[in-house]
């Protein structure tokens, strides 16, 4: 399971169920190559983002490989993203600009650039990359969703990314970064996280929104592997959507 996220699998499949679930509350129709692009690329740049990994204690297992085999991965990050471009180019040429942007925004999220990077800014880290998720999702499908139901996508985004952040408390505690998660703890992060799902649910207008709730408590049922629950969670909501 460790190798599974090292090469960003479920990440990818996280963001490529986002993709789909806006197409499908926006009532527009879906492009497999495009989630087959939004896949690819969602790998690569994670695995680039592992290539910046610090040494510190305690490490967790996808630390550790990300650490061993930092020249493969940062190998495997070129071919992935160059491959996404190709697939984006084909489908229309204007969107290689969000591969650049992609890899700009990884770059300053978690890596020192002439700022510090955004994961060590302790209100703004889970909301930036829910925002990222749900307006990269929202280009791609030509801005063909409502302004609430945008954010509805950016606080469900955002919610599941405090809640990524549990179980990394003691990782980013040692490599300096302050996150929610570790500065609420774990019964008031899943409260913030609750709290921002509901009001997503208002802010929808489409069943995707109470497929949502309805498995919120699955990471919580099912404890081990928590993060891949909730990578994997969209998707249980996309085949929920596509049932009606």
């Amino acid at each position: 399971m460790a190798w599974l996220t090292v090469l960003g699998i479920p990440a990818g499949v996280y963001v490529a169920s986002i993709v789909a679930l806006i197409s499908n509350v926006a009532g527009a129709k879906q492009n497999p190559f495009v989630l087959l692009a939004v896949l690819m690329l969602t790998m690569g740049i994670y695995m680039f983002h592992r290539t910046a990994i610090v040494c510190v204690e305690p490490m967790q297992a996808r630390h550790r490989i990300s650490v061993s085999h930092r020249r493969l991965l940062l190998s495997m990050a070129v071919f992935f993203v160059v491959a996404s471009a190709f697939l984006f180019v084909l489908e229309r040429p204007a969107w290689a600009g969000l591969v650049f942007l992609s890899v700009v925004g990884i770059v300053v999220y978690g890596r020192t650039t002439c700022i510090s990077p955004v994961r060590t800014r302790t209100y703004i880290k889970p909301f930036a990359v829910g925002s990222a998720i749900a307006v990269f999702g929202w280009v791609l499908n030509d801005f063909s969703m409502t302004p609430l139901a945008l954010l509805a996508f950016v606080l469900l985004c955002s919610a599941d990314a405090l809640l990524c952040d549990l179980v990394d408390r003691a990782y980013d505690a040692a490599s300096g970064c302050t996150t929610l998660a570790s500065k609420f703890g774990a019964q008031k992060t899943w409260c913030i996280a609750g709290a921002l799902y509901i009001v997503a649910i208002v802010c929808f207008n489409s069943p995707v929104g109470w497929f949502f709730m309805l498995l919120f408590p699955l990471p919580i049922v099912w404890r081990r592997g928590t993060r891949t629950i909730i990578d994997v969670r969209p998707l249980f909501v996309l085949l929920l959507a596509y049932s009606l």
